[in-house]
């Protein structure tokens, strides 16, 4: 389905009408055979495979269905949710596996692509945090505590010790952490929302398997950068010792920037250059939104 989308999408910018349509339609078949065969109405959510990577997938590729869709919809499901409610009771599902499993990853390679920053987008940043930053098995501190240099296929021996699904969680930093997330083509427009964790995880590289006390701290600064075809952008956030954020943005030449302020209740002092939007929520946070151009930008929150 999500290949199909982007065929869809590829097919209509290069002007090919006809085959655009025809992946459209597949899409929409896909999605409908997809929702009958594998959603359980008595328990909401889909129950096949991996649980975790099945219901991460779901919510990242338009598969959740809802009640209140237009009937024309493959994804409209009499009986059902509506489909921000269904979308809420997954991400809590994926977030509910992690917690009764000591807090350990649960997602498989190719839903842990997605999970991580879903979890951030419906309040459960923390709880992301926890299960990275968590001790033994499954999880990527078990990996280092076992020596590991690169990603490895599983999370308990070498079968392949350089693979990049698992790097998932790197992109999970700079986008939700550091908040740093395109909005259209080459960083033409581009979003800085970081979300600001509260629990104390483990703070401490382990030495082996057995170094497991690895000193409980809160996670009290952030920055990331990527180079971009306009130029760097950035986004850099700190706790102050009385608790407000100091959130420093780079924003690059020819780049229009929606820049989210976490507020944690408190005004915000922003700087020249910055116009203020509107008032916003995102993963139960609250946030001030400002618009900016290219430049450098710090906001204390």
């Amino acid at each position: 389905m999500h290949f199909c989308d982007y065929m869809d999408e590829v097919g209509r910018r290069l002007g090919r009408t006809e085959r655009a349509a025809h992946y459209a339609q597949l899409a929409r078949t896909l999605r409908r055979a997809f929702i009958a065969h594998y959603w359980d109405p008595s328990q909401g959510h889909f129950t096949r495979g991996s649980i975790s990577s099945e219901n991460a997938m779901a919510i990242a590729v338009d598969l959740v269905p809802g009640s209140d869709l237009d009937p024309d919809d493959p994804r409209h499901l009499a009986g059902t949710k509506t489909l921000d409610e269904n979308r809420k009771a997954l991400a809590q599902l994926l977030a509910d596996r992690i917690v009764a499993a000591g807090h350990h990853i649960q997602n498989d390679m190719y839903g842990s692509r997605y999970e991580f920053n879903i979890l951030s987008e419906y309040g459960y940043t923390d709880l992301a945090l926890k299960a990275v930053t968590q001790t033994g098995v499954p999880g990527y501190v078990h990996q280092i505590a076992e020596g590991a240099t690169s990603l490895w296929e599983q999370w308990t021996d070498r079968l392949s010790v350089d693979h990049h699904y698992r790097s998932n969680v790197a992109t999970w930093f700079y986008q939700s952490l550091a908040g740093i997330k395109s909005t259209s083509t080459a960083y033409e427009t581009l979003r800085i929302r970081p979300y600001i964790p509260s629990v104390a995880v483990n703070s401490r590289v382990p030495k082996d398997t057995q170094d497991t006390d690895l000193v409980s701290a809160t996670l009290d600064h952030v920055s990331a950068s990527i180079d971009t075809v306009r130029g760097t952008v950035s986004s850099a956030w700190r706790r102050r010792p009385d608790g407000r954020i100091d959130l420093a943005v780079t924003v690059p030449y020819t780049t229009d920037a929606e820049i989210w302020v976490p507020t944690q209740g408190r005004p915000v002092a922003a700087p020249a250059g910055a116009v203020f939007v509107r008032d916003d929520a995102s993963g139960g946070a609250a946030y001030q939104v400002y618009r900016a151009g290219a430049g450098s930008y710090r906001f204390n929150a």
